[in-house]
């Protein structure tokens, strides 16, 4: 555990809305005066000990990212650069390794942010070749069988691969080591064809710490592979002086039913003053996090969290007629709870999804 104190950063606004207490409706918050002085002591907690990046340099990283001149092979690149740049450095061990044509960048050692950086920089200058997607998945047991604790795998793939008879698919290989090894595969998509996408989702769906993150909207926005790594713990102690400038919006936590992941409809109103708040400020975007109280197993609450999250994801993308890539979803299960589970009261409080607004000005 480290501790550290920061004053004002917007990292530091990001997790307080994590760790914040119940407010009393949904409200756009005006504070007064631009003199705002907070004091943040954060405690940042190591939840996996290690983490491998398989890097996709297939030819499909030729062609565009989103609405910039850049490649998808440069924006890669480029966040990953910005992800060694903000991690702490926690004691993992790390490795760097090309999925195509499997070969070391960063050989898994103890992470060093310098060297890291240096290998970084040797990544290929241009794409080019077959993804391989399946050899490197098979070569990447021999790295696991080395390592113990929890192991993070961040997978950068278009999802293409040649089925070869007697060999197995993504999906089986991915099974297998996580029945072997505590690993999770945080699968960074650029997938383009719907079946291309569909075997990434099931890759991700062998357990309920992995996931599909989308690609295209990494960059700039390192709160999507956050919690892979570290949480953070944020207490804040604020000096508020006063004129009318607008510094947030906040919404009261959506309390969800026991074992549901359906969202109640005394709730729809405030979802719908989130929805039109982020509609009218087009840069904003919103963080999902969802929670469970304490009964059941680990395995068990994660899923139910991440249902929750996402069913609140659903209802501002169908009913708000937000982008998808305005919403990051997290998910906890039971940890964090901000009621005491020995009370019916503090379970409902603690059965929840929390939200906080980013990208305000």
């Amino acid at each position: 555990m480290k501790k550290m104190c920061l004053i004002s950063s917007v990292m530091g606004l990001v997790f307080l809305g994590f760790f914040a207490m119940n407010v009393m409706a949904a409200e756009v918050v005006v504070e007064q005066d631009t003199v705002k002085s907070v004091t943040e002591e954060v405690d940042i907690v190591k939840t996996a000990d290690n983490f491998i990046i398989l890097f996709d340099s297939s030819s499909s990283m030729n062609d565009t990212y989103r609405n910039t001149s850049m490649t998808k092979l440069a924006a890669a690149k480029e966040i990953l650069k910005e992800k060694n740049e903000t991690l702490p450095d926690l004691g993992y061990n790390a490795g760097l390794y090309l999925l195509s044509n499997f070969k070391p960048v960063y050989m898994i050692q103890k992470y060093d942010r310098k060297k890291f950086a240096a290998a970084l920089e040797q990544l290929p200058a241009k794409a080019g070749g077959p993804t391989l997607m399946m050899e490197g998945m098979r070569k990447l047991r021999g790295v696991l069988a080395g390592l113990s604790g929890k192991t993070v795998v961040f997978l950068f793939t278009d999802g293409y691969y040649k089925p070869t008879p007697g060999m197995k698919k993504p999906v089986e290989i991915a099974r297998e080591l996580a029945g072997k090894h505590d690993v999770c595969f945080y699968v960074i998509s650029t997938a383009k064809a719907a079946h291309q996408k569909e075997i990434l989702k099931t890759v991700a769906s062998i357990n309920e710490c992995s996931r599909v993150v989308p690609f295209d909207y990494l960059l700039g926005r390192p709160e999507y592979l956050t919690g892979a790594l570290f949480e953070i713990d944020v207490k804040t102690i604020e000096t508020i002086e006063t004129i009318d400038y607008l510094a947030g919006f906040k919404v009261d936590n959506i309390q969800f039913d026991f074992n549901s992941s359906a969202i109640p409809s005394g709730f729809y109103g405030e979802l719908n003053e989130l929805g039109d708040f982020l509609r009218e400020h087009p840069k904003t975007y919103v963080i999902l996090a969802g929670y469970t109280d304490g009964a059941g197993s680990d395995e068990y609450n994660l899923r139910l969290s991440r249902r929750r999250a996402e069913s609140v994801q659903e209802y501002l993308t169908k009913y708000a007629g937000l982008s998808i890539g305005r919403i990051i979803t997290q998910w906890y299960g039971k940890k964090d709870p901000v009621a005491s589970n020995s009370t019916e009261d503090g379970q409902q409080q603690n059965r929840r999804v929390e939200s906080i607004v980013m990208g305000l000005d």
